[in-house]
């Protein structure tokens, strides 16, 4: 058994510490630590008393049901999951003999998916970068790889220039947690403007300085995922985009158009890199109405 903390912010610490050896993300480490922070903070204000590490099944129900914070049923569920896994922990330490969030059950969110991007729309976001200027080259390989790949925007900043591979036309994605890799083949579109991009303009935009990123910013550092999502957003506009886009969005074209042109769904689980395979079920609906289509237009009797 370890020693007690004497502060909220040390056990959070301390979980933090847990959660990096198991090599989660720093993204995902820091958003439990925000979650047990907000909750230490309400159990301050509400039951100043109350230890983080001892608290009641129903203290947890009024902060999760906490008005005046007015949650959203994902937050809700993010918080609660956050709970579930710090107390699991205790009770690993031998700090706690039962967990107090284990009875919650999480909210019901709407089943639907986000409808995809039409086939025209990826078009015309792909057309607008201005090619002929060294960052428009930029960014029009870096949406191409985005729509060609389906990797996560996170994956897409954190690439290296030796995880590519244009003679093999290969692309080596890792994880951001770092303990799972994969290789997505390339297309044409996206070898053509990745290596347009890398003779053309990326050299013009480092200036003789070095750096090992794929896509770099005008200050010659690995671009940020929140300047790649002003970009979607800018070239979403110009293309007369309606639909809101998300840092998801190219990815989840990518899923749907390959489903929808007849690929394997365990196929586009492997490319999207999915460990869970319920994860890509939101797709299997794509799945049934592509069979439904093929056995009307091939089956005698359809």
């Amino acid at each position: 058994m370890m020693k007690q903390p004497a502060t909220a912010q040390s056990w959070i610490d301390l979980f933090g510490q847990h959660l990096t050896q198991q090599q989660l993300s720093a993204h995902t480490v820091a958003a439990y630590g925000r979650d047990l922070q907000q909750f230490a903070l309400w159990l301050k204000q509400h039951a100043p008393a109350t230890c983080l590490s001892q608290v009641h099944t129903e203290q947890i129900q009024s902060w999760l049901a906490d008005p005046t914070s007015n949650p959203s049923p994902s937050t809700v569920n993010r918080r609660l999951a956050t709970l579930k896994k710090f107390y699991e922990w205790l009770i690993q330490t031998q700090q706690l003999s039962v967990n107090p969030a284990h009875c919650l059950r999480s909210v019901k969110l709407p089943s639907s998916t986000p409808p995809p991007i039409s086939e025209t729309d990826i078009d015309g976001l792909l057309y607008a970068p201005d090619v002929n200027t060294p960052l428009g080259l930029r960014d029009k390989s870096m949406l191409e790889l985005l729509y060609a790949t389906g990797i996560r925007v996170s994956e897409l900043v954190d690439l290296h220039l030796d995880q590519l591979d244009l003679e093999q036309r290969l692309l080596l994605v890792t994880h951001p947690n770092q303990t799972q890799q994969r290789l997505i083949p390339l297309g044409d579109d996206a070898y053509f403007w990745l290596n347009r991009y890398l003779i053309e303009a990326r050299p013009v935009i480092l200036r003789a300085r070095c750096s090992e990123a794929l896509f770099i910013s005008t200050h010659g550092k690995a671009l940020s995922r929140q300047a790649l999502w002003l970009l979607i957003k800018k070239y979403a506009q110009q293309a007369h985009i309606s639909q809101t886009l998300s840092p998801q969005s190219l990815r989840h074209a990518f899923a749907t158009h390959l489903l929808k042109n007849g690929a394997n769904l365990s196929v586009v689980q492997l490319l999207l890199g999915h460990k869970n395979p319920s994860t890509t079920q939101i797709y299997s609906h794509i799945t049934r109405e592509r069979l439904k289509q093929l056995h009307t237009e091939h089956h005698p009797r359809a």
